[in-house]
């Protein structure tokens, strides 16, 4: 065989062999991205209308919206049931216990930095769906979903994340 066909063999294999033995480029370190995660309070109400208005003061921070409509206009009566804080991952669903019933949040995602848009469900004592709702929170600010009962008393959960 002639120089003309072993030359150019040997130089493609001896330059495949060097770059297999330098072995692949190393990848820069990458910090892992960060995990979207909120903090929640989420607050259980008992509601009933009685003859005079009065709000538990545990209630302090959603006051002035139980005393406007819509809640004014069905009940008079506001006391706190339990308060748990929960931790919200992006897409994964938390479970909070309650005094009537159970539950969940989710976190779908942040936007613009400071606001949240969350999904709650509650479950009644008996286990049948009552809320299913995505809303946007701005952070520090309530939302309160409310359960009208077969009496015509009110269950209500407030929420916050910041």
């Amino acid at each position: 065989m002639s120089v003309r066909f072993w030359l150019p063999l040997a130089i493609s294999a001896a330059l495949s062999a060097s770059a297999l033995a330098d072995g692949p480029a190393p990848v820069p370190a990458q910090a892992p991205p960060a995990q979207l995660r909120v903090t929640c309070d989420f607050i259980e109400i008992s509601a009933t209308k009685g003859k005079t208005s009065s709000i538990d003061p545990k209630l302090g921070p959603i006051e002035k919206k139980l005393k406007k409509p819509p809640f004014s206009t069905q009940w008079t009566e506001y006391r706190q049931l339990t308060q748990v804080t929960k931790q919200l991952d992006k897409k994964k669903t938390e479970t909070i216990a309650l005094k009537q019933g159970s539950a969940t949040a989710t976190l779908v995602e942040i936007v613009d930095k400071s606001k949240a848009r969350i999904t709650v469900t509650i479950d009644n004592a008996k286990g049948k769906q009552a809320v299913n709702q995505t809303s946007l929170l701005d952070a520090g600010d309530y939302i309160i979903h409310a359960v009208v009962l077969p009496n015509d008393d009110g269950h209500l959960l407030a929420v916050t994340c910041k």
